[in-house]
């Protein structure tokens, strides 16, 4: 159902706190992983929560008090059943508490402590759990391809060589399985799951906006779920072709020259302007810097980085200045 936002009434805008009611202690019962156990001789692998039953759970809080705990967990589970539509949700929701009921919504500030809000700010730091919301984040489909399969930003990520894949799995993803899925997806799909990214960054965006206005500084740190979720924008909007999604290609070079946006459908990774040359060649630079510190590579590729877009003279002079008279004899370039 909906996340609703209205009014509890007049005397508990918020609702009443259900901390220690029957049905929030449903909720953080469902929401508890399964660790890893040994029954006999056999050792049952961890396992994650039920994300649905966390869902229901979670309505079922929802639906009688404006509570970020549960908004969260709510969160959590969205993203995992329901991708980026679902935590768009609850992004949604826990901005408008914050937007609309910051004096009431739960938990509340602590009015013996000069109204802390230290209780609300580590609510939200869950957002930013890795093994949780981060996980289901970045394992959110941007892909819904039956040939190809459901491929999130953590496939991508795998695919461009940022992370390595999992021992265990079979099949790990390259670019050009990644394109086909993109191109096997309906465009009116990947449009949605586009619009929701980019509600869930505008969500965050917006409830860093309540904290600095109303505790400047003291606010959570959010900017590590905001990284992947811009991300995941800048990658669907590409794909989608969207003229912002490479901030104005015209910005690059000369009027007329083709946008790295495409129509059709370009695989994230695929290089399609100087701009992606040269964040290729920054991210081949970083390796080099975290995992080869001595070697010379960086300092070439700097060079190279330099000489992105710059003529053919203007390489020939930065490369090799006294080669520049002969080529200029060969092909009859006059000095102006």
């Amino acid at each position: 159902m909906p996340l609703s936002l209205v009014s509890h009434g007049d005397d508990a805008p918020s609702g009443e706190d259900l901390e220690y009611e029957k049905v929030f202690t449903d909720l953080l019962l469902s929401a508890r992983a399964e660790e890893e156990r040994q029954v006999g001789d056999s050792v049952l692998p961890a396992q994650e929560p039920d994300a649905k039953r966390i869902i229901e759970n979670a309505e079922a809080v929802l639906a009688q008090s404006h509570d970020l705990r549960a908004a969260v967990l709510y969160g959590y589970a969205a993203a995992r059943v329901q991708g980026f539509p679902g935590f768009a949700d609850a992004t949604g929701f826990i901005r408008g508490c914050l937007e609309q009921y910051w004096d009431t919504c739960h938990p509340q500030l602590d009015a013996d402590d000069d109204n802390d809000p230290t209780m609300r700010v580590n609510t939200l730091l869950g957002l930013m759990e890795a093994t949780t919301v981060m996980r289901a984040v970045r394992h959110a489909p941007l892909t819904h391809s039956q040939a190809f399969g459901r491929l999130s930003m953590n496939d991508i990520a795998i695919a461009e060589g940022e992370i390595a894949a999992p021992e265990d799995m079979e099949n790990p993803p390259d670019l050009a399985r990644i394109s086909a899925a993109f191109q096997d997806t309906p465009d009116d799909m990947l449009v949605a799951t586009l619009a929701a990214a980019r509600a869930a960054s505008a969500d965050i965006d917006a409830i860093n906006a309540v904290f600095d206005d109303k505790i400047p500084g003291q606010g959570p740190d959010m900017s590590p779920l905001q990284k992947i979720l811009r991300r995941a924008v800048s990658k669907l909007a590409d794909v989608v072709g969207e003229p912002e999604a490479e901030e104005e290609a015209v910005e690059e070079g000369e009027a007329g020259a083709p946008s790295s946006a495409k129509t059709a459908h370009a695989a994230p990774g695929t290089i399609t302007s100087s701009r992606d040359v040269e964040q290729a060649i920054d991210r081949i630079i970083n390796y080099y810097r975290e995992y080869e510190p001595s070697s010379p590579v960086p300092m070439i590729l700097a060079r190279a980085k330099r000489l992105v877009g710059a003529d053919f003279m203007t390489i020939v002079a930065d490369m090799a200045p006294g080669g520049q008279d002969s080529v200029k004899m060969i092909s009859g370039i006059a000095d102006e």
